[in-house]
């Protein structure tokens, strides 16, 4: 597994809280990073030889790994960040208002940052007009949330290319484009900061405004 072990593999006295009368950050369970190694990551159901080009993998010594949650297959390594956000939700079935509102408080955190207007595109990307920028997934253990992201700072496309087939399954507004085609990054867009400075910022954003941001959507013990 890959993304999801750092909230599902600790102890359970650091994972997220309750809701309870003082609603603070320890409600929700969120990092920011950079992996410096690069790694191919299936969601649950994906197949390895349909959506990876499993030779390039071994050939540039690129492992193959899997998540938990569903979405597509992707390429993690250095230039891209990484989000990995949990908390206990109210709303069982609520994934597609989760997905929305996350998404929507990274986008706001980016834009302060100084990207471009984003937007929520497909079942649960980012992207910027019709291009994509970030991809995502939730893995629910009830009413545990548990959402992955990562965000295309300034990765090499071209190697994402080389490790990736065409997905299986692709979103309408995707139109059949290929991977260089289709992806852009935020550093494209004309936001300078790198994926570790955009960590730092994102952090202390997500800090400020999240509890205020998920108030209504906690669970009450």
């Amino acid at each position: 597994m890959w993304m999801d072990n750092w909230v599902l593999n600790l102890p359970k006295k650091y994972w997220p809280k309750y809701k309870s009368q003082d609603l603070n950050e320890n409600s929700f369970l969120f990092r920011f990073f950079e992996t410096k190694r690069n790694v191919v990551v299936l969601s649950s159901s994906n197949k390895p030889d349909i959506e990876a080009n499993v030779l390039e993998c071994e050939k540039n010594n690129v492992p193959i790994l899997r998540r938990k949650g569903g979405g597509g297959t992707v390429v993690l390594g250095e230039g891209c960040l990484i989000l990995t956000f949990a908390f206990y939700a109210k709303d069982v079935f609520g994934n597609n208002k989760y997905f929305q509102m996350i998404n929507q408080l990274w986008i706001n955190a980016l834009k302060e940052a100084g990207c471009p207007e984003l937007s929520q595109n497909g079942i649960s990307d980012i992207s910027f007009l019709d291009k994509k920028i970030a991809g995502t997934s939730i893995f629910r253990k009830k009413h545990l949330l548990v959402y992955q992201g990562s965000l295309l700072v300034n990765p090499n496309i071209e190697f994402i290319s080389q490790l990736l087939a065409h997905p299986s399954r692709e979103p309408n507004y995707r139109q059949g484009r290929d991977h260089n085609s289709f992806l852009t990054t935020t550093q494209k867009l004309g936001c300078p900061l790198t994926a570790s400075e955009l960590a730092d910022h994102c952090q202390a954003y997500f800090q400020q405004h999240v509890a205020q941001f998920f108030q209504n959507e906690i669970l009450n013990k």
